[in-house]
């Protein structure tokens, strides 16, 4: 059941680049301010139930914003794909880290071969858009490598962390939508989005900074870290044939073979957990 939640997290979150594609003409952290104040609306009818202590919320903001700024920061110092690509490699660290923070996640040769192949899949990512990686954007590579590594490392002190009500996630949603709020009004121009990007704003609140914050958030709370982990190898693959077959972003026989890839690496990472 956990893993199934995840999936339907993973389902949400790969609409993300899709969207975002379309709020092109809205700075990304007023996207942020607003997704996150639409998540976190179920908070208003739960007042102080809807706020963890503060060691948790302090995770949570760190998770969920942290991680945006890191990945939103790194699209404004290198060439948002190749900083994107970089950020997919999460859901292996996710795998091959979950032994670090419980002993019963030993690691199996499943493991490591889905970890492989879901890596392979990046690289031929990488080379089916023909990108190159100039030293003049390693500030923007390394802060993606940050966010990288910041969504596992959440997600996984949020399975040690003491238990609390699902409902603290939109808490920690208001929290993260005001943090974006002032970064926006920092470093961003004013924009005031017209009615159709106002409904792309609306989804993202509802979908992937709503539902699927919640869902992740039983998920990785009751599951297998590991499962979890692999079966977010697919993260990518869908977020690709949505920008192709939605979006109309072409894609050429090295980016099939990646998601083929990355498609088989989720089944064998989860299968080694079965």
């Amino acid at each position: 059941m956990q893993s199934l939640l995840a999936l339907f997290a993973i389902i949400l979150w790969a609409s993300l680049a899709m969207t975002s594609s379309l709020l092109a003409g809205i700075p990304p952290f007023l996207q942020l301010a607003v997704a996150f104040g639409i998540g976190g609306l179920p908070a208003l009818f739960y007042g102080r139930r809807a706020f963890p202590p503060l060691r948790v919320l302090a995770l949570g903001v760190a998770g969920f914003y942290g991680y945006h700024f890191f990945l939103f920061t790194a699209f404004k110092l290198a060439p948002p794909v190749e900083a994107n690509l970089i950020n997919y490699l999460w859901p292996m660290l996710m795998v091959l880290m979950a032994p670090l923070f419980f002993r019963e996640a030993q690691l199996k040769l499943g493991h490591f071969l889905g970890a492989g192949l879901a890596f392979v899949g990046v690289v031929l990512l990488i080379l089916g858009r023909d990108l190159e990686f100039s030293s003049e954007n390693w500030w923007g590579f390394a802060l993606a490598m940050l966010a990288a590594l910041t969504w596992p490392l959440y997600s996984l002190l949020k399975k040690k962390a003491p238990t609390v009500e699902v409902i603290t996630t939109a808490g920690v949603c208001l929290v993260a939508a005001v943090l974006s709020a002032l970064t926006h009004f920092i470093v961003e121009p004013r924009v005031v989005p017209n009615a159709q990007e106002w409904w792309l704003l609306l989804w993202l609140g509802v979908g992937p900074f709503g539902a699927a914050f919640f869902l992740w958030d039983v998920a990785v709370k009751r599951g297998d870290p590991r499962v979890i982990g692999a079966l977010s190898y697919l993260t990518p693959v869908l977020s690709t044939l949505l920008l192709v077959f939605v979006a109309g972003v072409e894609a050429g026989p090295l980016t099939w073979t990646a998601m083929l890839l990355m498609s088989v690496g989720s089944l064998v990472g989860a299968w080694a957990s079965r």
